[in-house]
């Protein structure tokens, strides 16, 4: 099968959602699938980047587009869909004519607009998935755009049960709407007691109960809470974190006053899985609805328990043998790392690398798969 794949967002820019596609690719490929991706080049890294890039059967094509500019655009949804729309749009029918796909497989409502445009005028099979929850109002230009996108879609994934009822909500049919799940490579994102110790002394946390947060430097992932969490906790815990975007300064600021809070950085994601064998738990203390959280399944395949928010899809996934979950506060995030003793941690953690066994191996390729074909 010819699999065109449409995203704003892919490797090397870092994040969830390009390392599920990375993922995803590779998968594809394996199983004898042509891959074609259209893309932008990295809007919110630095990182190195090809126009073309080619390697078995996946070519890569990146749009060269402004950069520095997602975050700025990113609370207004007008700005970023003007941001974010021409270039895919514009370039996506040559893309068509040119790769012949047997489906396109558009990831987010920007490029799931561009899809179903061009894939019913061309007639293409499309499929949208989503990655996170979008909270469609009742009426207004947001709601009508996305019934028309997903209406327009031979099939919708979701990626959480929250949001298939986002979709349905639509007024799509159940019969046209996929729950997927994130997988990773278990063989990269396990336990290495090695590796735990190496990066416990390279980033000074012996003898320290280390509470990582990993992701994008955003209020709406519970920054502020997180470093106020910092002075509640005990002298010997401290709060690694992990990433950059807009309150890098705000940080780093915290860290040089306060002890308890280290910032590490933007960690490449080949080096995530030693940054999180070194850790003794997970926070994700997002104030806003998470469309799954990628980085809470590598945690637990590497055996480390996580402490979530109550928001969005996170339920779905932590559960109380693996984690626990809050209503998200600087007391509560304290608390809640505080309480969390080593022999609860370490029954935790046993827990986790069979649940991430179970639950997020490559197999869950098949659910996408099989909604690229006509049922």
């Amino acid at each position: 099968m010819k699999i065109l794949q449409v995203s704003a967002h892919f490797a090397p820019n870092v994040g969830g959602v390009e390392t599920h596609l990375t993922d995803l690719v590779s998968e594809l490929s394996k199983k004898n699938h042509s891959v074609f991706v259209l893309t932008y080049r990295p809007l919110v890294s630095t990182a190195k980047w090809q126009v073309i890039s080619r390697s078995k059967d996946i070519t890569i094509f990146r749009i060269p587009w402004l950069r520095g500019l997602y975050y700025r655009f990113e609370q207004s949804s007008i700005l970023s869909f003007l941001y974010l729309v021409p270039g895919l749009f514009f370039f996506l029918p040559f893309t068509i004519l040119y790769f012949r796909p047997d489906v396109i497989h558009a990831h987010g409502i920007v490029s799931g607009l561009c899809a179903v445009f061009w894939g019913r005028l061309l007639g293409v099979r499309s499929v949208v998935s989503t990655h996170s929850l979008y909270k469609f109002p009742k009426t207004g230009l947001y709601r009508s755009l996305a019934q028309f996108i997903f209406k327009n879609a031979n099939a919708a994934l979701c990626l959480s049960k929250q949001s298939v009822q986002e979709i349905v909500s639509l007024g799509i049919p159940n019969n046209c709407i996929h729950q997927f799940t994130y997988w990773i490579n278990l063989e990269i994102f396990k336990r290495n007691k090695q590796i735990r110790a190496s990066t416990r002394k390279t980033y000074k946390w012996v003898d320290k109960h280390i509470a990582l947060f990993v992701g994008r430097l955003v209020p709406e992932k519970g920054i502020h809470e997180l470093l106020a969490a910092a002075k509640l906790l005990k002298n010997s815990h401290k709060i690694a974190v992990v990433g950059t975007g807009p309150l890098e300064d705000v940080v780093k600021k915290a860290a040089k006053v306060e002890k308890r809070i280290q910032y590490v950085g933007l960690v490449p994601n080949e080096k995530l899985p030693a940054i999180l064998n070194g850790a003794d738990l997970l926070i994700v203390p997002s104030t806003h609805d998470e469309g799954f959280g990628r980085v809470i399944i590598e945690a637990l395949a590497c055996g480390i328990p996580v402490i979530g928010s109550k928001r969005g899809a996170i339920p779905d996934i932590v559960t109380r043998d693996v984690g626990m979950l809050i209503d998200v506060s600087a007391e509560n995030i304290a608390q809640a790392v505080n309480t969390l003793d080593a022999k609860t941690l370490r029954k935790m953690s046993d827990a986790a690398t069979i649940y991430a066994e179970n639950h997020f191996s490559p197999r869950n390729v098949s659910v996408i798969i099989d909604s690229y074909s006509p049922q």
